[in-house]
């Protein structure tokens, strides 16, 4: 933590200051980073000074992300196009990605979903969300703490859940299952982790206009219950959550981890 004032005996432990929520000289990882939530996770990251490395399947989406930040004056943006879905692949993305320098977080945005009754969710429905939601952030995160273990490195990492991770939404069995599993997997790595230096939390995004929701908001109705439901009043931004990611990523909150952070607009509350 960084002194508040010139008085070397000023006790450092007894405020927050602004250095504490920099990313200056971190390098952080987003997955998802190409387009929604996770584009503005990963530009937030970015204007809090840290290196950004960017995840996703689509070059084009992720050099446009890219581009963003360096109109915004980051040029330390790198593309990483990859698929999570080789979980076997895993191991080696995170040794190429750390050649350009050891990783310090991660934001988990990459997600999908498959909106059905469950009695008609398929065995292939359910593997696909799994893998993408559940299980390639589990895999990506344990590679990267292997070497922050290995390295005496602190880190931070971030898991995106949902409304879902709290309570279940219908025609979405495969991705509530998945959400609800982003809670367990972050307590659980706080636990085992928490002595090495290595946090990890939970962000629950309440409704946001992104691409994972058009489907949801185009039925007839549903954006007015919706906001209806939002004391706020309004749908969520991707900038509504970088501050949260910012946060978590940052030594601003150092002392928390193994939680779910609802940014929902009072959604839960309601």
């Amino acid at each position: 933590m960084t002194s508040v004032a010139a008085d070397p005996t000023f006790p450092v432990d007894l405020a927050c200051t602004p250095s504490d929520f920099s990313l200056a000289g971190r390098h952080i990882v987003v997955t998802g980073a190409g387009r929604g939530l996770g584009q503005g996770m990963a530009l937030s990251a970015a204007l809090a000074g840290a290196r950004v490395t960017l995840v996703a399947r689509s070059a084009d989406q992720l050099a446009e992300t890219a581009d963003l930040a360096r109109r915004a004056g980051r040029s330390d943006c790198f593309v990483h196009p990859a698929d999570l879905s080789n979980l076997e692949a895993i191991p080696e993305l995170v040794e190429t990605i750390s050649e350009r320098g050891a990783i310090d977080g991660v934001v988990h945005a990459a997600g999908v979903q498959r909106r059905k009754d469950a009695v008609d969710v398929t065995p292939e429905d359910w593997r696909f969300v799994q893998t993408m939601n559940a299980e390639a952030p589990f895999f990506l995160s344990t590679a990267i703490a292997r070497r922050q273990q290995a390295e005496s490195r602190p880190g931070s990492h971030v898991f995106i859940g949902s409304l879902n991770s709290t309570i279940a939404l219908p025609r979405i069995a495969p991705y509530v299952a998945s959400k609800t599993a982003m809670v367990g997997i972050a307590r659980i790595l706080s636990t085992e982790w928490s002595r090495f230096g290595i946090r990890s939390n939970v962000i629950g995004p309440g409704y946001f206009q992104t691409k994972l929701t058009e489907d949801l908001f185009s039925q007839p109705g549903q954006r007015e219950r919706i906001m209806g439901r939002i004391p706020m009043d309004r749908l969520g931004t991707p900038a509504d959550l970088g501050g949260m990611a910012v946060f978590l990523l940052s030594d601003a909150s150092r002392y928390v981890t193994g939680q779910l952070l609802n940014v929902d607009g009072g959604w839960l509350a309601a």
